[in-house]
C-alpha cells in the first residue's frame, strides 16, 4: 500500500540491514569496493554476498552540523547576518538483538574476518571499523508491507557500543559512518501510488 494519503500514513517504520565487507570476491573475478556494489539480496534465503546483520531492534539517520555566518548587504540594501548550517558527518545508527560474527569482530578488534576454528590477535585492528556497502530496507511494519525503499551507503562499519555480557538479552549497537559515493543510491519500492 503506498503512501498516497495523509489519512493513511500512519506507520510503525521498521528496517532490515544487510552488509558486505569491501574485498569480497564476486562474479568473475571482481571485488567489492566502493566502485563495485554486488546483486542486491532479494531474500533471507538467498542473501548473495550480503550478510543479515540481524532483525533491527531501532535504527535512525544521524548528521551532524557545523554552523557559519554569511554576512553582506541584501537585495533590499540592508546589511543581514544569516546562519548557514553546514552537513559534516553522517551515520546511520542501529541496534539488534542478533549477534553476527562482525558484532564479535568489531567489539574486540580483530583484523580478519573470523573463519572457522580459525586463530587470530585480538585487539590488533587501530581503528576497530570494517569498509564496506550497507543495505538499509526500509519497511511499514505496521501493515507489514514488503518494503517503502531501500537504501545502498558505502562506509565504514563499527561498533556505537561495544557487546556486553550481562543478565539481559545481548545488544549489538553499530553505527555506519557514511562516505559520500556516486554509487549510493536511495530507490522508491512502495511509498508512491504507481502512475495510471
Amino acid at each position: 500500500m503506498a503512501i498516497t494519503d495523509n489519512t493513511k500514513a500512519e506507520m510503525i517504520l521498521g528496517a532490515r540491514v544487510w552488509f558486505v565487507r569491501a574485498g569480497t570476491e564476486v562474479e568473475m573475478a571482481n571485488t567489492v569496493g566502493a566502485d563495485k556494489v554486488p546483486e542486491l539480496p532479494e531474500s533471507y534465503e538467498t542473501p548473495g554476498k550480503w550478510t543479515c546483520l540481524g532483525k533491527v531492534r531501532t535504527a535512525k539517520p544521524q548528521t551532524d552540523f557545523k554552523t557559519a555566518d554569511v554576512e553582506g548587504v541584501d537585495d533590499t540594501g540592508a546589511y543581514k547576518v544569516t546562519e548557514l548550517k553546514l552537513a559534516t558527518k553522517r551515520k546511520l545508527q542501529f541496534s539488534t538483538n542478533d549477534i553476527t560474527k562482525e558484532a564479535f569482530e568489531l567489539t574486540f578488534g580483530l583484523l580478519e574476518e573470523i573463519t572457522s576454528k580459525g586463530e587470530q590477535a585480538v585487539f590488533a585492528s587501530g581503528n576497530d571499523s570494517v569498509e564496506g556497502w550497507l543495505l538499509f530496507e526500509l519497511t511499514d511494519a505496521y501493515r507489514t508491507v514488503t518494503g517503502l525503499a531501500r537504501i545502498t551507503l558505502w562506509g565504514k562499519l563499527s561498533m556505537q557500543n561495544p557487546l556486553e555480557a550481562k543478565s539481559d538479552p545481548a545488544l549489538a549497537e553499530y553505527e555506519f559512518s557514511v562516505v559520500p559515493n556516486s554509487q549510493a543510491k536511495f530507490t522508491e519500492r512502495d511509498l508512491v501510488a504507481a502512475a495510471e
